[in-house]
């Protein structure tokens, strides 16, 4: 085994998890992190931002375009308090990035150092991020962070996605044992998660009597790259496709089966087409009030007489909202292609383009 420093481990996970930048800026707090980015500086770059918050919303973007989360670090105080803004953007969206915040060194906690948050609880900065992180780690000891990276990538990357942050005190980014750097993937849950069949058939024999059928899209069908599966789930099933702000890059926008957006901000073409659907498929959304006009009935949605089939990885999600016909907990990529499948099976291959519905898209 070798002997690394906590900063060192930080920074070599990195590498194996291929993290291509780090960005932060150099402080009192995380001096020992800087050190250890600049000695991989060929293996992975640093990116220093004009102020914190721009680096988080920075990692975010590269998230959104990229599907890799990166990392970014700050210092003690200010600088970590500074992440606030750019996280809960993060954690709303279900976007995947990793903070690291400098703290008190662990024999200093309490005694009000510079720029500690202490006077209800010792070093008490994570508290202040709780909601809008999806979990968050304060070491106390070197030997803990082999086990806290693996974890926080398992967390930022399964699931719903969404940022994760790790409270580092300065003397543990410093302190040095003998270890290895674990493999990414040795602890890390693979596959997708599919939908219960049972109600996969229901929700295909559902939509297949439908005679508006919608397919609506959230950001949910990006993060899952289920682009080629709703495609071929809209061309067998001629339903009119529309998108949220966060899914209008899951479908070609140039297919004549495409209806732009519904919401505040849609189009005359993707409003009508909602509110007028008497099945709609909603895929990894969650039904913000900007998608849903702020739920003024038949704007947006006309739920019921809609019959609404909800796929959405997280629960929590389906039936908050609007009330559902079938709700299927589960990756989009993967309930889509289930659908896709049944239909194959089912011999269902709609000649849509002959159909009033798709000749009244084209209007």
């Amino acid at each position: 085994m070798t002997v690394y420093t906590g900063s060192e481990i930080i920074a070599n996970y990195l590498i194996k998890e291929k993290v291509p930048y780090v960005i932060g800026i150099p402080g009192h707090g995380c001096l020992a992190l800087v050190d250890a980015f600049y000695k991989t500086k060929n293996k992975m770059k640093l990116i220093q931002p004009k102020q914190e918050m721009a680096g988080v919303h920075l990692a975010v973007g590269y998230y959104r375009i990229t599907g890799q989360p990166l990392c970014v670090f700050t210092s003690i105080g200010p600088g970590a308090i500074n992440t606030a803004i750019g996280l809960a953007d993060a954690y709303v969206d279900s976007m995947s990035v990793l903070v690291l915040t400098g703290d008190t060194h662990t024999h200093m906690r309490g005694k009000g150092v510079l720029q500690e948050i202490e006077r209800r609880r010792d070093s008490d900065f994570p508290r202040i991020l709780e909601p809008i992180v999806k979990r968050s780690w304060q070491v106390s000891a070197v030997d803990q962070l082999p086990s806290i990276m693996q974890r926080a990538f398992n967390q930022m990357l399964t699931g719903r996605h969404g940022p994760v942050h790790i409270d580092l005190p300065m003397d543990v980014q410093a302190a040095a044992i003998e270890t290895e750097i674990p493999e990414p993937k040795n602890r890390r849950p693979l596959g997708r998660i599919y939908g219960d069949p049972e109600l996969v058939k229901k929700a295909v024999d559902l939509f297949k009597s439908a005679k508006r059928p919608v397919i609506f899209l959230g950001g949910g069908v990006v993060t899952a790259e289920a682009f080629e599966e709703v495609k071929e789930l809209a061309e067998k099933t001629g339903a009119a496709v529309v998108a949220t702000m966060m899914g209008k890059d899951a479908f070609p926008n140039d297919h004549p089966l495409f209806c732009w957006a519904s919401g505040s901000k849609g189009t005359t073409v993707g409003l009508k087409m909602t509110s007028e659907a008497d099945v709609l498929l909603a895929v990894g959304c969650r039904f913000a009030d900007e998608s849903a006009s702020s739920y003024k009935y038949g704007v947006s949605f006309s739920i019921p007489p809609t019959k609404l089939i909800h796929v959405d990885i997280d629960p929590n999600e389906i039936g908050k909202n609007y009330s559902t016909e079938i709700g299927i907990v589960g990756d989009a990529k993967s309930v889509l292609r289930q659908m896709v499948n049944k239909l194959e099976e089912d011999n269902y291959d709609k000649d849509y383009k002959s159909t009033e519905y798709y000749k009244e898209i084209q209007r």
